[in-house]
């Protein structure tokens, strides 16, 4: 097994042969470290140091950014690029929810693992928010395969749906943060 330890300074936690000359988070010298005795059992760490979750989320959390952005530029674009914009916003806004599927999942496992049950109350928050994004982005892919929406009283709706994703995702990523090192021991 093992030995594992900590930086005093910032809480960076490696293997032993892992230390160099400095910290490698914050960069304080060697001697910061001290022996660290992880709470976590050894097999749920290892599922949880693959950090899933915080990767997955990723890609729903910058297309949600991103279609917010072309859409504003939906109402500044000349026509000439209106096309291309239109398709790229079609295209993101029908992958969205397939790629928030897997976020929401690994979410789900991710708290199973940290806290051994999903309904404390920040997992709650973040599952509700979660269904709100689903939600919304499952009706941001239907308007945009209905109809043609830029240049239309629709791209007002979908402003507005791309407004939430976007608070959607950046209120899951400040709860996720305050979690993300939070581990009930075992």
């Amino acid at each position: 097994m093992a030995n594992l330890m900590r930086c005093k300074a910032c809480g960076y936690v490696t293997d032993q042969g892992n230390i160099k000359d400095v910290c490698p988070a914050c960069g304080v010298p060697a001697k910061m470290f001290e022996p660290y005795n992880h709470p976590v059992s050894l097999k749920r760490r290892r599922i949880l140091d693959l950090h899933t979750h915080p990767v997955m989320v990723h890609f729903p959390q910058a297309f949600a950014l991103t279609l917010f952005i072309l859409s504003c530029f939906a109402f500044f674009v000349p026509q000439s690029l209106m096309e291309t914009l239109s398709s790229t916003i079609k295209t993101l806004s029908v992958l969205l929810p397939f790629f928030l599927i897997p976020a929401i999942a690994t979410g789900l496992m991710d708290g199973k693992l940290r806290f051994r049950k999903v309904t404390t109350p920040l997992l709650r928050k973040k599952i509700i928010l979660s269904l709100i994004f689903f939600i919304t982005a499952v009706v941001m892919a239907a308007l945009v395969l209905s109809e043609q929406i830029l240049n239309t009283p629709t791209h007002m709706i979908y402003f507005v749906l791309t407004i939430i994703v976007s608070l959607c995702g950046a209120l899951l990523g400040l709860i996720g943060g305050k979690l993300l090192d939070a581990k009930f021991p075992g």
